[in-house]
């Protein structure tokens, strides 16, 4: 009597094969990447011009700003590797790295400047120090 499905070929009860992996990874890292990147790059930017305006041989702006930038290329290849993973598994790990080394870079040049830029605006809003009043009655 036939086996029924048992053999290396029948597919019962061995061990089931991830044949095609996910692409979800891949498209949550590029998206997170892209919408980080909306605030962070101009951010980094400006903390890396801020630097070499800076007269300091070191300084911590260029720092920021250049791992910030220096993260969305190593973002990009993380991607381009997670969609061609081995396994479902690896392609969360790469997205995951990819996710982290974006937002942990941008995140201190994103709040520093938002922190700064609301500030400023703080100040030209009604009891701020750089108030104008309006002139004149009605």
């Amino acid at each position: 009597m036939p086996e029924c499905g048992g053999g290396a070929g029948g597919g019962y009860g061995g061990r089931v094969e991830n044949v095609r992996p996910s692409r979800l990874p891949g498209a949550l890292l590029i998206a997170g990447t892209c919408l980080v990147g909306i605030c962070g790059l101009p951010a980094a930017v400006v903390f890396v011009l801020l630097g070499l305006l800076g007269g300091l041989r070191f300084n911590y702006p260029l720092l920021m700003g250049t791992t910030a930038l220096l993260a969305y290329p190593a973002a990009v290849w993380l991607w381009l590797r997670a969609r061609r993973p081995g396994s479902t598994g690896r392609a969360w790990l790469l997205a995951a790295l990819g996710l982290l080394l974006v937002a942990g870079t941008s995140a201190l040049p994103v709040w520093i400047l938002g922190s700064a830029t609301a500030d400023e605006w703080r100040e030209t809003q009604p009891g701020g120090r750089g108030y104008v009043a309006p002139t004149g009655t009605r």
